[in-house]
């Protein structure tokens, strides 16, 4: 993924013009962010705590120092030392820039008053106790701000800006469209749920009860080294038989996975009583046929029996759950409750 640091450039102005213009120019060409106060107006209080903002959007601090303290807030504290401590404090990687010959800048480039000379010498005593290097002018600086800055990005790795499209990686795409997914099914539970539950009673224009339906299953037996899928048979089933198989599967709730194994045995035991000579090893092979089963489940929807199930799980359980509805609920009492 394309990274592009952003870094923020601190230094008196007037004096280090050509000097800020080299290492802006260096930064672009290292497809950096340059930062700065190029981009603000005349330094006040509350512009201070502009600065900082941007100072916490950095992945990188260079502080450049000249001939000059600079301006100096109320405090008695210039605004470029207020940026390197904020920086500090921050702990954004810092690296420094000193004049290797200080005592041959230019006079017009250098402080005339005493107290800000003294306050320039304990700030870049300050600076050097962290790395810091030294430059002979603007253009050797913009050579070392490269070097150093390379070397400063391999030893504290940094975040960085990425374009918004390269911005999730395979993994969140894929977090995000199950999750969408999710969503999709929530819906769908919650409008088949707000229709199921619409009714405490059974949809009786249904077939229901001791109406017969056929259940197709399809069983598998090994000849030599091959599986043989023979063809599909059925069998007669009262829709109570099926109820009473599936229903108490459903009362916390049920996989469509462990419904349709359910009733693949329920017929099976059922098959194999009226086949004894079968060898009962063929018994796990038997299953319901898919048509059978999308019957089975069609009808007890439709007789608002069951409803999409409500927990909440993984968004890696793709399966499909079912919870007896009050009506289904009181159907299967009904069925299987024992009176007095």
């Amino acid at each position: 993924m394309d990274r592009r640091h952003q870094v923020f450039i601190s230094s008196t102005f007037a004096d280090l013009k050509e000097e800020r213009r080299e290492i802006i120019q260096s930064l672009l060409e290292m497809d950096c962010i340059p930062a700065g106060m190029e981009m603000f107006p005349a330094a006040n209080e509350d512009q201070m705590t502009l600065i900082k903002g941007v100072i916490d959007q950095c992945d990188y601090y260079l502080v450049v120092i000249g001939g000059r303290y600079g301006s100096m807030s109320a405090e008695g504290i210039s605004y470029t030392e207020q940026e390197y401590d904020y920086a500090i404090s921050r702990a954004i990687p810092v690296m420094g820039f000193v004049p290797s010959a200080p005592d041959t800048i230019p006079q017009g480039k250098t402080d005339k008053n005493d107290d800000a000379a003294a306050k320039l010498a304990a700030f870049l005593a300050k600076v050097q106790t962290r790395v810091t290097k030294d430059y002979r002018n603007a253009e050797d600086l913009g050579g070392k701000v490269a070097r150093g800055l390379s070397q400063l990005r391999k030893a504290h790795p940094r975040p960085g800006w990425v374009r918004g499209d390269q911005a999730m990686t395979p993994e969140t795409r894929t977090q995000l469209a199950e999750l969408r997914a999710e969503v999709e099914r929530l819906k769908r539970v919650q409008a088949e749920e707000a229709t199921a539950e619409g009714s405490s009673e059974l949809d009786t224009s249904f077939q229901h009860g001791s109406d017969q339906v056929k259940i197709g299953w399809i069983y598998e037996s090994s000849k030599g080294s091959f599986t043989v899928k023979h063809v599909e048979e059925k069998s007669t089933y009262t829709w109570d038989e099926i109820i009473r198989a599936l229903g108490p599967f459903m009362v916390d709730e049920a996989s469509e996975t462990r419904l349709r194994s359910a009733l693949d045995t329920h017929v099976a035991q059922d098959v194999y009583k009226n086949h004894p000579s079968w060898p009962t090893e063929r018994a796990p092979t038997l299953v319901v046929s898919a048509a059978s089963w999308g019957i089975v489940l069609t009808q007890l929807r439709a007789l608002r029996l069951v409803a999409p199930g409500t927990k909440k799980r993984s968004t890696t359980d793709k399966d499909t759950y079912l919870r007896l509805t009050k009506a289904g609920n009181d159907y299967l009492v009904g069925l299987l409750a024992i009176k007095r």
